[in-house]
């Protein structure tokens, strides 16, 4: 009996030990920037100080597809920093490296390539064009595996057939063409290695945009698809709006929102919520001569944040000169500064803990977030990811 009394307290004890520090049950997709530590080398989220315990993969962005089809990285000082590991000098001093893979194999965590973004797509269009360009490109990509060591690769093409990107028409079967050499190469590869290499993609949440992509087709391509329900408004707009509400703000305004996203892949294109993941901003957006939502502004605040944007670690550190406010509709706090005439749209705490037990309500995969740097506080503490884990870990 005492046996078993020990045994079963061990059992317990082991439950409590892997709620605690083990991985979430769903996934958690960290964007990691390969260039943000030349934005403040004072207080670096280096791959050491990641909480890979709160993460499930994390997406080190970006590679950059070239001209001739092959992929490389879009900061060279970055990659040798934080995939090699090697120390570099920043602003004349040596800051020791540290592997990203290696810690995130170290704690049981996967990386990811993500080729492209909004700033490096516009080679997309032409080599997926080209078979023997597409060609090079997955077999780039099985390059890029082989020398660092990446579990997979995520495709950010930002958008198929978007005209000022170089898109065209054409784009839209390119793109699966593309996603299914790449599959092909990776599952080739996969196979000499007895391993399974992940291929997802970064993809847009409103119809008008995802009807620009044969997603009966490259759904079962990918392992997960991963939704950017982030950037729904923004200083592009004339009127002032919800970075990343989670429901409809008002009647007028149903399709940009998660609840609607989520909707669009699993109800008009079947995709099974299994494989989809949404995204929460670590991020939010200033809009200058405007205190209210829904009203005209003058664009994005530079002058109290810098061109990297409004994080969530920069809004903690001026609170004090804030009126927070709650959507209860949309369910996402926003700021008014008074003292600066502005508004600003975030996530805070609150907000993707809602955002995450959608997920579990909605059997979703998990959550991406743009990016994992954003709520890096300056005493190392990260209440964003916590509220997620929260949610994730019950």
């Amino acid at each position: 009996m005492k046996n078993k009394i020990l045994l079963s307290n061990l059992f317990i004890l082991l439950i409590c030990v892997n709620t605690l520090f083990g991985q979430p049950r769903k996934e958690v997709v960290g964007y990691y920037p390969s260039w943000k530590w030349r934005t403040n080398p004072n207080h670096l989220m280096t791959p050491d100080k990641i909480p890979y315990n709160k993460l499930t993969v994390v997406v080190y962005s970006f590679f950059k597809p070239m001209p001739d089809g092959s992929v490389c990285g879009r900061d060279s000082i970055g990659d040798r920093f934080i995939l090699n590991g090697e120390n570099v000098r920043i602003n004349g001093e040596i800051k020791s490296g540290t592997s990203l893979v290696t810690e995130a194999h170290r704690h049981g965590v996967k990386v990811l390539i993500s080729i492209g973004g909004w700033d490096d797509a516009t080679e997309f269009p032409q080599l997926s064009a080209s078979e023997e360009k597409r060609a090079r490109f997955a077999q780039s990509c099985v390059e890029q595996i082989q020398k660092y060591g990446f579990d997979g690769i995520d495709i950010d093409w930002e958008y198929p057939c978007y005209a000022d990107h170089r898109g065209t028409p054409a784009d839209k079967e390119n793109f699966t063409k593309l996603l299914q050499i790449t599959r092909e190469r990776l599952d080739e590869y996969g196979k000499k290695t007895d391993s399974h290499f992940l291929l997802t993609a970064a993809l847009p949440a409103v119809d008008r945009v995802t009807q620009n992509y044969e997603m009966e087709k490259i759904a079962p391509l990918l392992d997960m698809l991963n939704i950017m329900t982030y950037d729904l408004n923004g200083e592009w707009d004339s009127l002032s709006g919800h970075n990343a509400p989670l429901y409809a703000p008002t009647s007028d305004d149903t399709l940009r929102n998660l609840d609607a996203a989520f909707n669009l892949f699993t109800v008009k294109y079947h995709i099974p919520a299994s494989k989809i993941n949404l995204g929460v901003p670590f991020y939010g957006h200033t809009y200058r001569d405007c205190q209210a939502l829904y009203s005209v502004h003058h664009g994005v605040d530079t002058i109290h944040f810098s061109d990297q944007g409004c994080f969530f670690a920069d809004l903690k550190q001026s609170k004090e000169k804030f009126i927070q406010k709650w959507d209860e509709r949309a369910k996402v706090p926003y700021y008014i500064v008074p003292a600066w005439n502005e508004l600003i749209s975030y996530d805070d705490e609150e907000s993707v803990r809602l955002k995450a037990q959608y997920i579990l309500d909605h059997q979703a995969c998990g959550l991406i977030i743009w990016e994992i740097t954003g709520d890096y506080l300056l005493d190392g503490s990260t209440p964003l990811l916590d509220a997620i884990n929260t949610v994730f870990k019950k």
